[in-house]
């Protein structure tokens, strides 16, 4: 008898491990993780760019690992007397690395303004962590 409570005791607590495993295990897997984009991009000298990279890398939750297409863009004035908006477009090459490529458009401009020229470009993003 005591045999069979032990036997019974064990499986019960076996079952609810391997419950509690697969929760936590399911928990972590459907939570984003925040990754780290750093861009290499070559910048023309004494270009402007209306870019998410102003301050550094830029942070971005990415859920299951996966990359996914991804799109920034920033409006702003600029010293030439005319508004921008800066757009990034991010298409992933594998798990590690997006295809980068940079767009402007001048949105509207002042009286008599001389506006810069559009300084696109393109690149790598890497996913540091």
């Amino acid at each position: 008898m005591q045999q069979a409570l032990t036997s019974s005791l064990y499986r019960s607590i076996a079952v609810a491990g391997l419950l509690l495993a697969l929760t936590v295990a399911y928990a972590r897997g459907s939570k984003p993780h925040t990754h780290h984009l750093a861009l290499h991009a070559v910048k023309q000298p004494g270009a402007l760019y209306l870019t998410a990279w102003r301050n550094g890398m830029v942070s971005v939750p990415i859920e299951g690992g996966k990359l996914v297409p991804l799109r920034f863009s920033m409006k702003a004035w600029i010293n030439d007397g005319c508004r921008w908006k800066g757009i990034e477009t991010l298409m992933p090459i594998d798990n590690h690395r997006y295809f980068y490529r940079y767009d402007e458009e001048i949105l509207e401009c002042e009286p008599g303004a001389d506006p810069y020229i559009k300084t696109p470009r393109t690149g790598l993003v890497t996913v540091e962590d």
